[in-house]
């Protein structure tokens, strides 16, 4: 009974302290703030490399830049909201790519050979992908299979239906199938007051509906939950497979969403569309902050990571870099992210006794 007062003090000395922390120097300590340096770092060194290969003092610092930039967002960060909130529940999702492009294969060929309406199209396409969240939630739920295997299983299976898909009456497979349809165009391309891409401030508003429900919610303290300890869920009368089963669907349905801007851009469906973004919206959410061990990090972070990655590759090909180092780049940051994701999980266990 001696030693109860102590604890108290000590824990109310350590309660005191970090209240005397004032706002700035925890805002210095984020990971959001250090992406934001490094982001404006970045902006910084290719304003000044751009006029080394172009004319013009602001070949690269000029608001055309930054439409582009916040325009070509739009895809990967579909992929993001809905591979980084997984990946806070201790969850994992290879096949979003892959789901992406067989929505677009679905929607050229609905449109482009059969003539169906281009929002019946759509919905197809969108159904698809979300058949194929179910079945990854299946293999993991049901059948045990850990994540990373499955969505990487899934991924391979993906290619392959989409090339039966995109097969034509003569048995050939189309590797680019076109399409007519001038609205469907207009959704990955059209700009509010000819500058701001709608596509992209779509984007950007579930990217901040979603965050609000990861931070603010019961729900998104669920998901944190289960990445930190799944077992603590059932104790708490959560069950966690009803939320991944969700979890999945949803992020499918995202990546099918990402997959109708690229085909309304490029206009013409790819087996291969979005394999550029395999691993980007992973690499996002972990550069961001979320921690690929699940429990921790939020959507915010994510965005910013996004934003890096996306202004590092802009810049690179503005100030003529080799467009290989550019595909390369977010693969290395995901290996970068990682590592410190690494050392930080470990520190913490070390601090817990572990």
């Amino acid at each position: 009974m001696a030693d109860e007062p102590k604890v108290t003090e000590t824990g109310s000395e350590e309660i005191g302290s970090y209240a005397k922390i004032s706002f700035l120097k925890r805002t210095v300590r984020t990971k959001a703030f250090s992406l934001f340096v490094l982001l404006l770092v970045m902006i910084v060194v290719y304003t000044i490399l751009a006029p080394l290969r172009n004319n013009g003092f602001q070949a690269f610092f000029r608001m055309s830049a930054f439409w582009r930039i916040l325009q070509d967002l739009a895809v990967p960060g579909l992929l993001t909201i809905g591979v980084g909130l997984l990946i806070v529940s201790g969850n994992i999702d290879l096949s979003a790519a892959g789901t992406g492009s067989l929505t677009g294969i679905i929607v050229s060929v609905c449109i482009g050979w059969y003539n169906i309406h281009w929002l019946v199209a759509i919905l197809i396409g969108i159904v698809a992908g979300a058949i194929v969240g179910c079945l990854n939630a299946f293999l993991i739920n049901e059948l045990k299979q850990a994540p990373f295997i499955a969505t990487m299983a899934m991924a391979t299976i993906l290619t392959a239906v989409s090339q039966i898909v995109s097969t034509d009456a003569v048995g050939t497979i189309v590797g680019t199938i076109h399409y007519n349809n001038k609205i469907v165009a207009q959704i990955g391309t059209y700009k509010l007051f000819g500058e701001v891409p709608a596509a992209s401030l779509v984007m950007i508003i579930l990217f901040v509906i979603y965050g609000l429900i990861l931070s603010k919610t019961k729900f998104g303290r669920t998901l944190y939950l289960i990445g930190g300890n799944r077992s603590a869920t059932y104790l708490a009368g959560i069950n966690p497979r009803k939320i991944t089963y969700f979890l999945y669907i949803n992020c499918a349905v995202l990546a099918s969403l990402a997959g109708v801007v690229n085909v309304s851009r490029v206009r013409m469906g790819s087996t291969t569309a979005l394999s550029l973004y395999q691993f980007t919206g992973i690499s996002a959410a972990i550069i961001g902050g979320i921690s690929f061990g699940g429990g921790s990090g939020g959507l915010g972070g994510a965005f910013l990571g996004l934003l890096v990655i996306n202004t590092f590759t802009m810049g690179l090909t503005t100030s003529g870099g080799s467009p290989y180092l550019s595909a390369a780049m977010p693969g290395t940051l995901l290996l970068v992210a990682m590592t410190f994701d690494y050392f930080n999980i470990r520190a913490q266990k070390k601090r817990v006794g572990a």
